[in-house]
């Protein structure tokens, strides 16, 4: 079970109820505390939700335990951590490898691996809370959380400009668009690969951000920010500018340098609202994106 605290320290008056939504907590959740086996204390007595807080208090949650999907089962596996807390698993997600399961498939994912793991490390919760997954081949930081109330905290943040999210892309060729530049262009689902994406005007509206970090003699370095997050946005934007990545073949890259698409994860920074401080947290490039970057140098 895991417990939260905090300190009321005004003569304001509120109930309990207000008080725990300004903390963060969404009305589902109150109700999984509510009709769960959550617990509230303030003071070291338990309360309920109408409970009136007149004075300074301290206020303490204990979640009440969640029940994962039957469909994620631990299987181990390697899981390259990057940081961890009570609430924040962040890992490095290798290339060839789905980031949870495909029910119509029997191979592993990432999160099968990180199930497994927080079993073995015996944490609070073996429940999978994925933010915001990668692509199968695409490689880098990829955020876990440990509970639904974490969860809601960081997963409303990508609404904000707090979170930031950089990739690292290599494209063929010579790179004659500006040398840094947005492309503001809706996304919707390919009418002839219903698994694959394309700029449409029925899609909905994606952004991407994208700076010139080297050329090199036959392929170009970018960086990538996504204000979006639509389903493979990158490699959608980057082709529809004329410039598929390096071993997307999907979308029409060249695959003769790299046998997956040249994209990575580096950088994730978010604010963690518990700790209430930035968090960065970085990948570093696996091998065959570092042969890339020593290579073919201009």
């Amino acid at each position: 079970m895991q417990v939260y605290r905090w300190s009321k320290n005004n003569y304001q008056t509120q109930s309990l109820r207000n008080f725990l939504e300004q903390q963060g907590f969404s009305r589902l959740e109150l109700k999984r505390i509510k009709y769960r086996q959550g617990l509230i204390f303030v003071d070291h007595k338990q309360r309920h939700f109408n409970y009136q807080l007149h004075q300074p208090a301290e206020i303490l949650v204990a979640l009440p335990p969640e029940v994962g999907s039957k469909q994620i089962k631990p299987l181990p596996g390697p899981v390259n951590v990057l940081y961890e807390d009570e609430n924040y698993l962040l890992v490095n997600k290798p290339a060839h490898l789905a980031s949870l399961p495909a029910f119509s498939k029997h191979s592993p994912s990432l999160a099968n691996y990180v199930k497994y793991y927080l079993q073995q490390t015996q944490q609070a919760n073996d429940v999978i809370h994925l933010v915001s997954r990668l692509d199968r081949d695409t490689s880098g930081v990829i955020t876990f959380v440990k509970n639904s109330y974490a969860h809601h905290l960081l997963a409303r943040q990508f609404r904000t400009t707090k979170i930031l999210k950089e990739y690292y892309a290599f494209v063929p060729g010579i790179f004659q668009a500006p040398s840094q530049g947005t492309i503001k262009e809706p996304i919707a689902i390919d009418p002839d690969r219903p698994h694959f994406r394309k700029v449409s005007p029925q899609g909905k509206m994606a952004i991407t951000n994208y700076q010139l970090v080297y050329q090199y003699e036959h392929y170009a370095l970018l960086k990538v920010h996504l204000v979006t997050g639509r389903t493979h946005q990158i490699r959608v934007h980057l082709a529809y500018l004329g410039y598929p990545l390096l071993g997307d073949q999907a979308y029409g890259g060249p695959c003769d340098l790299i046998k997956r698409q040249a994209l990575h994860c580096r950088r994730f920074r978010f604010w963690d609202e518990l700790a209430q401080q930035f968090r960065t947290v970085e990948a570093p490039f696996p091998t065959d994106l570092q042969e890339l970057l020593k290579s073919d140098v201009r």
